[in-house]
């Protein structure tokens, strides 16, 4: 029995698929379980468990926090939130705004720094602007086409995704800084919520040199690491593994699945995807 622990809806701001259609493509990759685990988004979730249930798949209510650390953004994923808890609501609620009102000052901020990209063009990406959608507009502009930062990029798969996390995320020379809560806040939340926190693929944020970073997130209560990961290299993964190996916590698997702004990605591409992963997971909500 395998699962995917980490799958993105269209209410992802840089998410594709509608819920649905990512029961098909789960049931076409002969998975027993998925957790749907949107940016900072429980729209999904509700239409997901129908499917999901209709497909005979088990679908786990999850969400991706956005979250701060140390100025290092981290992404932490809860697992069996209460998607209706007030808590999980009114976080959603202020990402959103915090997103939204910070499109205008997003823009300048890249025009400045020598960029061409229009504004619908942004919204066009998502409804809910993240960095991948600023990244999506410059590169889609033509009058960028000569643009010499962007060059070595375009050599790249998903140039978008890389350009984004040199230049335009949380701490990076091209970002306008927008209310992002802490991890604290985002593990208090989750647990609020009935759900299980754990750290979304580390490797995206730290180097391995980074074991005190690491350990210091573990104090703030996160349970679990996404050790295996399409963001991870074989190396990142094993070391991952050996840590939660070593800390006697769990380590997850999944594909971070979004469609169309991570078109090498699809559904179930994650290895030690048992479904062990989630007993495990069940075992720790029924602590908590």
């Amino acid at each position: 029995m395998t699962v995917d622990l980490h799958i993105h809806t269209v209410a992802s701001g840089d998410g594709e698929f509608a819920p649905r259609e990512i029961i098909e493509r789960a049931k076409e990759a002969k998975l027993h379980a998925i957790a749907i685990t949107d940016h900072d988004s429980v729209a999904s979730l509700e239409e997901a468990i129908h499917w999901g249930e209709k497909a005979g798949i088990e679908v786990i209510p999850g969400c991706e926090f956005s979250a701060s650390y140390k100025d290092k953004w981290f992404h932490i994923l809860g697992y069996f939130i209460d998607d209706r808890h007030p808590g999980i609501l009114e976080w959603c609620r202020r990402i959103d705004k915090a997103r939204q009102d910070n499109v205008d000052a997003q823009i300048a901020k890249l025009r400045e720094g020598g960029f061409y990209l229009d504004k619908d063009k942004v919204l066009e990406f998502g409804s809910q602007p993240m960095p991948i959608c600023y990244g999506g507009a410059i590169f889609a502009d033509s009058r960028n086409d000569h643009n010499q930062l962007l060059k070595p990029y375009r050599l790249l798969d998903n140039p978008v995704l890389r350009f984004c996390l040199d230049w335009i995320v949380t701490g990076r020379p091209y970002n306008s800084p927008q209310y992002i809560p802490g991890v604290n806040e985002a593990v208090d939340c989750i647990v609020q919520c009935g759900g299980v926190p754990v750290l979304a693929h580390p490797a995206a944020t730290l180097s391995l040199t980074d074991t005190i970073l690491l350990n210091e997130l573990l104090e703030l209560g996160i349970v679990g690491v996404e050790a295996f990961t399409t963001w991870h290299t074989k190396e990142q993964e094993d070391y991952y593994f050996q840590f939660c190996q070593e800390k006697g916590i769990l380590a997850t698997s999944g594909s971070d699945f979004h469609g169309k702004s991570k078109p090498h990605i699809r559904i179930g591409q994650a290895r030690n995807n048992s479904y062990d992963i989630v007993r495990r997971l069940k075992e720790l909500r029924s602590r908590q």
